[in-house]
């Protein structure tokens, strides 16, 4: 395709051109080494918010800028200096106290690409546009905010993966609409596969996510890349064209954010693998020369750092050891993940993981906003699919809680009450039927209602005792999760080992067609009690308690009845 030419800047980046002229090509592998020029401008107090410098508007000092490897602070008059080649994302990391422009579609504006020839390839989806020759002074304007505030909160998108504006239509039901004027947080960011490979529903997506009101951030995943480009150089071009740089780093109160690409396009066509390159690290370490110690650093990837559901190099980040060793002085860490559509995950690590940090290294693998896939599971009266992950967990989304350096994640189901958190089944007894309570945990049509047993359900050694499952959703080691049964105390549950969730199993083995949800794999959140004997005919009330690691009770109960005669 014919590549238009002149130059494009972000909403609000102010450039003067000079007329100097494009000098290499700057593409990993190229014949020729590339050539570099020197980029200079300031980052400046916007204070009327009109995306130029005007007279009096000062320079803010002390801000990071980057190239993507190098991070310099900007002088007392907001001065910067770096080097660039001929395919160079500058940007800043935005300070708390300060926010920068965002776009229509409130994508944040805190960068400049240089790519003065566009892409060096024919890509698919049009790679980056060529920039034009590098200007004279490239320079970031930054307005005051309320983001010093120590106590906020964030959301998070895990695998939006829409194929369609069909699906982004589903999205927008399923997820956004429950989200917009229900939540007071300050910003939101997605974590890869933000589309399901048509790199054209960027535009859709991104006007879809605009309604919920606030700026995004995102970081591209596996599903987000020109699978076209021969290298893992040039994989995100059209994601830079959209959003701006794949690793970057901002603030808000007392926390760091970092989003990092640590896809490794192995093309081309669709090969990947977990990986974050020697320049991804050096600039991560060059970043973090300038937060504090007590700063509680939040990164956010799309490939899992790790997941006990797996090997797979796809679904782990394969030099691990090397990003710990980045932040091996870090007390306070958080990191988060997608990509597994199978499974949410918690990990918390240490020696055997490498790790030697003075605390546990939390990684969270999110559950995904698409589930499993949003043609999979059966609809409800809306005509909309459940699309529940294959380890049991609904899809939905994640609200992050900041106060200080701490921090705890709440996990909301999509189109389900904010407090529906477990899913209960029941099982055992003469011919170990599973039973599926009606109600928000079945599902209209299939459910067989009233779960019943037999008293002589309890009876014969080689019959499984009635027992209550729990699926906590999102659920990790270090839940508390007990078990009350008329009133009586609350006793543990048994964490399971990795296994079927048996609610995705009966519906897999049940329903058809597209209705069906994904093949069941091992839930690493599953508890289970076995009922007491001994109870009396009539009904009985079941009631499970999780509580998270952050002290967050979370309760669901059912009726059983138990009648006599055979089962």
């Amino acid at each position: 395709m014919a590549r238009r030419k002149g130059w494009l800047l972000g909403a609000g980046i102010t450039a003067t051109v000079t007329g100097l002229g494009a000098t290499g090509f700057g593409l990993a592998g190229a014949e020729t080494a590339p050539e570099t020029e020197t980029a200079t401008g300031v980052v400046y107090d916007d204070a009327n918010r009109n995306g130029e410098r005007d007279s009096g508007e000062a320079g803010v000092p002390d801000v990071s800028v980057s190239n993507g490897r190098d991070v310099v602070r900007t002088d007392a008059q907001g001065r910067y200096s770096l080097t660039v080649d001929d395919e160079t994302v500058i940007f800043v990391s935005k300070p708390a106290g300060w926010m920068v422009p965002v776009n229509d579609v409130q994508l944040p504006q805190f960068y400049y690409k240089h790519y003065p020839d566009g892409s060096p390839y024919e890509l698919r989806y049009g790679g980056v546009e060529p920039t034009g020759p590098l200007p004279a002074s490239v320079d970031f304007p930054l307005h005051r905010d309320d983001s010093l505030d120590e106590t906020f909160s964030a959301l998070a998108f895990a695998d939006p993966q829409t194929s369609n504006v069909g699906q982004i239509d589903t999205m927008a039901i399923d997820v956004i609409a429950g989200i917009i004027g229900t939540t007071d947080a300050r910003f939101g960011l997605t974590v890869g596969d933000i589309v399901n490979d048509p790199l054209d529903l960027f535009a859709p997506h991104n006007q879809a996510v605009s309604a919920i009101g606030i700026p995004w951030w995102n970081t591209p995943g596996n599903h987000d890349m020109d699978y076209d480009a021969p290298t893992d150089a040039n994989a995100t071009d059209t994601y830079k064209e959209t959003f701006g740089p794949t690793d970057y780093s901002f603030d808000y109160g007392r926390v760091h954010f970092v989003l990092m690409d640590n896809v490794r396009h192995d093309g081309p066509d669709h090969g990947y693998i977990g990986y974050l390159n020697d320049e991804q690290l050096q600039w991560l370490e060059n970043d973090l020369r300038h937060v504090p110690a007590d700063r509680l650093i939040v990164i956010g990837t799309h490939i899992p750092l790790a997941t006990d559901a797996t090997a797979s190099d796809g679904v782990n980040t394969t030099n691990l050891t090397e990003l710990f060793a980045v932040l091996e002085d870090r007390e306070h860490v958080y990191t988060i993940s997608g990509h597994d559509t199978s499974n949410s995950w918690q990990m918390y690590m240490g020696e055997e993981h490498g790790w030697y940090g003075p605390k546990d290294f939390h990684h969270q693998v999110l559950a995904e906003v698409r589930g499993s896939g949003w043609n999979t599971g059966p609809r409800d009266s809306r005509g909309i699919q459940a699309a529940d992950m294959s380890d049991g967990n609904p899809n939905g989304h994640y609200e992050l809680f900041f106060d200080g350096n701490e921090y705890r994640a709440r996990f909301t189901p999509a189109s389900l009450p904010e407090d529906y958190q477990i899913r209960l089944t029941f099982d055992g007894g003469w011919g170990d039927e599973v039973r599926i309570p009606t109600g928000v945990s079945g599902v209209d049509g299939f459910a067989p209602g009233a779960v019943r047993f037999h008293s002589r359900d309890w009876t014969g050694a080689a019959v499984p005792r009635p027992t209550v499952t729990a699926n906590v959703f999102d659920g990790g080691e270090r839940h508390t999760v007990e078990v009350s049964v008329d009133g009586g105390r609350f006793v543990p549950m048994q964490h399971l080992s990795p296994q079927n969730d048996p609610y995705i199993s009966v519906l897999r083995s049940t329903l058809t067609g597209s209705l069906r949800p994904a093949a069941p794999e091992p839930s690493s959140h599953l508890w289970s009690y076995e009922l007491p004997r001994g109870l009396r005919y009539g009904e009985h009330t079941v009631v499970v308690r999780s509580t998270d690691p952050y002290g967050k009770v979370s309760t669901t109960d059912e009726t059983i009845t138990v009648t006599g005669g055979r089962p």
